[in-house]
């Protein structure tokens, strides 16, 4: 029999355990009612704070995709001083992460096809999306910038270019993310898992080759 949960605690005890299902299982396999026998809590409870399984989802992403900017922020400040090394601890966490968290991942990127965040979703919590992927790239974008000065003789001033540069990088790491955690169907098959490691040492050979390049 679950643990009674205090009556403050009850929804975000839904929420994380919401999360929990969608990280590996994606948002169209929560079924609340499964969720609630858990928990050992009255289904309706879903309805009243959120307004029904839609609102649920919605909020459990949007507190996955908060943490999960935070822990690659944090990755990077756990790398020390180092601007390379800083920036290639944030790319390699999200790749990691995007292994470990392959519903989540899927339903952050491709929401409509993984039964993600529908258009009746609050505009609260979209809105609250739109700043964690805001503060993401900004993230990265401030970690390409210190990396490219220490790299090369670039002004950090160069918004466009720098922001380029941040996207090309954001770009590779995606594409990587989604084939190395078996989400990209054309390829599940190869076994890339396993060349994840030398992977991530040519990327990084690439990366730290393109912020290296001469000021224009």
């Amino acid at each position: 029999m679950a643990k009674p949960i205090p009556r403050l605690e009850k929804r975000s005890a839904l929420i994380d355990a919401t999360l929990d299902e969608v990280r590996i299982h994606g948002p169209i396999n929560v079924h609340p009612s499964e969720i609630c026998e858990a928990l050992g809590l009255s289904k309706a409870l879903v309805n009243y704070h959120f307004g029904g399984r839609d609102g649920l989802v919605a909020e459990a992403m949007e507190r996955g995709y908060a943490l999960y900017v935070d822990g690659l922020m944090a990755a990077a400040d756990a790398a020390g001083d180092d601007p390379v090394e800083r920036l290639f601890a944030w790319f390699e966490a999200q790749v990691r992460w995007t292994i470990a968290n392959p519903g989540l991942a899927a339903a952050l990127n491709f929401p409509t096809e993984a039964g993600g965040m529908t258009e009746e979703t609050s505009s609260v919590i979209a809105s609250r999306m739109t700043e964690h992927g805001a503060r993401n790239f900004a993230n990265l974008t401030a970690l390409v910038v210190a990396a490219r000065v220490e790299l090369s003789d670039s002004d950090p001033e160069d918004a466009v270019g720098m922001a380029l540069d941040a996207g090309v990088v954001g770009w590779l790491c995606l594409g990587s993310s989604v084939w190395f955690s078996g989400r990209h169907l054309p390829t599940r098959e190869m076994g890339l898992a396993q060349y994840l490691d030398l992977a991530l040492a040519h990327m990084r050979t690439l990366i730290v080759a393109m912020l290296s390049r001469p000021a224009a």
